[in-house]
């Protein structure tokens, strides 16, 4: 079953599911402790099942987003993305909600190769409001940072690491650092410090690979890493890399920069 068919939002998805198993649960768990006369039992099986209601109410939530995630993140398919985080974002009332959806488009629009969309719509986040998740102002800083170097203001991007992306790591602690958004800073750090030493990128992002979760993140650090090779003279392995994303990356924006690479160097 295709759960993005139709115009149905996540949130709707969530409520309308969460309710129905609720309802399930409190119903079958009611019947039972009718059925006991043990008072201590039943006064103690409340408890109980707020927790289970929570753990399986937040497990639900993070299997229907997981899915929508996996959209861009390992089907690759940035313009179904766009239009689902576009009906998520029209379709809801939400103020924190649709903030957050903002930082959504901007991945989807950038991995779409539309850079300038892509950042005018991280420009519309609101940071003065919160945002889910601790690492999600880490994500946006890094995003502007990179969409900086794109548009060739390394300087700004640089700006922008030294004074707030910097901080927010550290308001991640030492056990977060071994993350995925750490390991997406890491490489940030390379382009902004190391981008002119073609040996240490290559070490650098033959690190972030080892630790890249999503194919999405994987094909973006293995054309960088193509780049780099290229630049290195290690034109080999270079071709074999865009290769890999020519055939591997599906409507990502990347695959056409690989084929043209291809075509120049074969």
């Amino acid at each position: 079953m295709d759960l993005w068919k139709g115009s149905m939002t996540i949130r709707k998805k969530y409520l309308l599911l969460s309710a129905l198993i609720d309802f399930l649960i409190v119903f079958t768990v009611g019947i039972f402790s009718l059925k006991s006369e043990n008072f201590l039992f039943n006064y103690l099986l409340y408890p109980i099942i707020f927790l289970v209601l929570l753990k399986v109410n937040t497990g639900l939530w993070m299997y229907l987003y997981s899915n929508y995630m996996n959209v861009l993140d390992n089907e690759l398919d940035p313009e179904k993305f766009i239009e689902l985080t576009e009906n998520e974002y029209n379709r809801n009332k939400n103020k924190k909600y649709r903030n957050y959806m903002k930082l959504n488009l901007a991945a989807g629009y950038s991995s779409a190769g539309k850079i300038e969309t892509a950042y005018e719509k991280l420009k519309e986040v609101d940071l003065s409001k919160k945002l889910y998740r601790k690492q999600d102002k880490i994500l946006y800083y890094y995003n502007e940072a990179l969409f900086l170097i794109t548009f060739g203001k390394k300087e700004e991007a640089t700006e922008i690491y030294n004074k707030e992306l910097s901080e927010e790591i550290e308001k991640i602690g030492k056990r977060k650092k071994d993350s995925e958004i750490y390991n997406l800073v890491k490489a940030l750090e390379g382009m902004l410090f190391h981008g002119n030493d073609n040996e240490k990128m290559i070490e650098i992002l033959n690190e972030a690979l080892k630790k890249s979760k999503t194919k999405r993140q994987n094909l973006g650090f293995k054309y960088l890493l193509a780049t780099y090779k290229e630049k290195a003279d290690e034109t080999r392995e270079a071709i074999e890399l865009y290769k890999e994303v020519a055939e591997n990356g599906n409507k990502l924006y990347i695959v056409q920069e690989a084929r043209e690479k291809l075509k120049k160097l074969i």
